[in-house]
């Protein structure tokens, strides 16, 4: 004769939801911990972009000081100063030139003005290099989200015509 057996008790509510805490626990921590490297690797690169201001501004400053103090090169001048905010093995590439100011100087006469660009290689920097290969790697975000290079100059007009 058959005897049918009786039906399980299914396992109370508690035990059936053993581990999702954890589960829901580490994917939250990823994503937190995700959010909190690009906050600090974008915060990171808008620092070297001001950086970048100030000393393309230290640079033109210095080309003013050294074009009225008769210094024979004014471009390493400029670039010595606008250099001296980063260390001597950084990334940062200095060029200087001179050239006629877009605008007049008084009496109509053409100023000459000096340019101070500096340029860094956001490649180098491998906290930024490291947060481009993370954002590759997620689904759907194939762009590049950082730029390979930051670039900032400064306009100074050295000269009023001929002194």
């Amino acid at each position: 004769m058959y005897t049918p057996t009786p039906p399980r008790a299914s396992p109370p509510a508690f035990a059936r939801q053993r581990g999702v805490a954890a589960l829901e626990f580490s994917l939250t921590l990823i994503m937190l911990l995700m959010f909190i490297f690009g906050v600090l690797s974008f915060g990171a690169l808008f620092w070297m972009q001001q950086q970048l201001a100030s000393a393309a501004t230290d640079g033109a400053r210095a080309a003013v000081f050294a074009q009225f103090n008769g210094q024979a090169n004014v471009p390493a001048a400029a670039c010595s100063a606008a250099m001296s905010a980063f260390s001597s093995g950084s990334a940062v590439v200095c060029s200087t030139t001179s050239a006629p100011c877009s605008w007049t100087g008084s009496g109509g006469q053409q100023a000459n003005c000096a340019t101070v660009a500096l340029t860094y290689n956001t490649q180098s920097w491998p906290l930024l290099a490291t947060l481009q290969s993370l954002i590759n790697a997620l689904p759907g975000m194939g762009q590049n989200w950082i730029p390979t290079r930051l670039h900032s100059q400064a306009v100074v007009q050295i000269s009023q015509g001929t002194p």
